[in-house]
């Protein structure tokens, strides 16, 4: 079908006068979404950049690369819940995290100092000196 016959369609029993009487056809697809359609992991990493200051995450990335930050065993266990910073400092910073099971926590805790390192190597500066476990 033609998009003359497409808009005949629509509007049939609606006069040129009303608001709904449609001018103009509706754009392509390709038109639409010129650079194409928005992926799912944009628009959270868009959603959680808005949020992240409020928890204490200098960078919204902590959270969406955490697999490849903290590695896949980590990352499988254990989840960042927030930073938090001494007053007036970026440095020696706390990074709470949230274990999915307790069993966990013995084995999260020998690697503390891996992830540590990880987090800071990320950042590029001493942003975390200790880790805490939230439940």
């Amino acid at each position: 079908m033609k998009e003359k016959d497409v808009l005949k369609k629509l509007n049939e029993g609606i006069d040129e006068m009303s608001e709904d009487y449609l001018e103009k056809p509706i754009a392509p697809i390709s038109e639409r979404f010129p650079y194409g359609p928005n992926s799912l992991a944009n628009t959270l990493a868009n959603v959680v950049k808005k949020f992240s200051p409020k928890y204490g995450f200098v960078n919204a990335d902590i959270i969406t690369n955490w697999k490849i930050i903290a590695g896949d065993d980590v990352a499988n266990k254990a989840t960042p819940v927030k930073i938090s910073f001494p007053f007036g400092k970026k440095t020696d910073g706390t990074l709470y995290i949230k274990i999915k099971n307790m069993s966990f926590a013995s084995i999260i805790q020998y690697q503390f100092p891996t992830i540590i390192d990880r987090v800071n190597q990320y950042f590029g500066y001493n942003a975390i000196k200790y880790i805490k476990i939230k439940c």
